[in-house]
């Protein structure tokens, strides 16, 4: 074997190992990410797990009397109260009259949202709808002959 032929194959090793190696670490650095992408979404769930959980404590919509936009006031007070779980945002966007309290958690690039409503909790008990007018008396007068000439 010559020495050209010993120095082609020995450039030919390295660059298929530097090649194989390349792979690998993209391969690796691709785990990684979806090892941290996983992680955020664990993160995301248990924060939203934990709010929910606070948001059932029976002494928050203890009185039925109270008006819905404070019922939903106390929805978020009562999610204000904790920290989030390490590594998650939260963000409360307080609703319009008649809309639910939302619940925006983000972890990393991954975003989860939520609408809380104090009726889905037990509290501000939807208005009865009103009953249905009768139907109108059908005129009879004008077809028994009254008031004709």
């Amino acid at each position: 074997m010559s020495l050209l032929e010993v120095l082609l194959g020995g450039v030919l090793f390295l660059g298929a190992s530097a090649a194989s190696l390349l792979v690998w670490s993209q391969a690796v650095e691709a785990m990684a990410a979806d090892a941290r992408r996983l992680t955020a979404l664990d993160g995301l769930e248990a924060e939203l797990r934990a709010a929910e959980i606070r948001l059932l404590d029976p002494g928050l919509l203890a009185s039925p009397a109270v008006a819905c936009g404070e019922l939903t006031g106390r929805l978020a007070a009562a999610l204000e109260r904790e920290p989030p779980v390490a590594g998650v945002v939260r963000q409360l966007h307080w609703p319009v009259a008649g809309e639910p309290l939302r619940l925006q958690v983000m972890a990393g690039d991954q975003r989860r949202e939520r609408s809380y409503s104090p009726a889905a909790f037990g509290g501000c008990n939807p208005a009865p709808a009103e009953a249905p007018a009768p139907p109108a008396a059908p005129v009879v007068a004008a077809l028994e002959g009254h008031g004709a000439p």
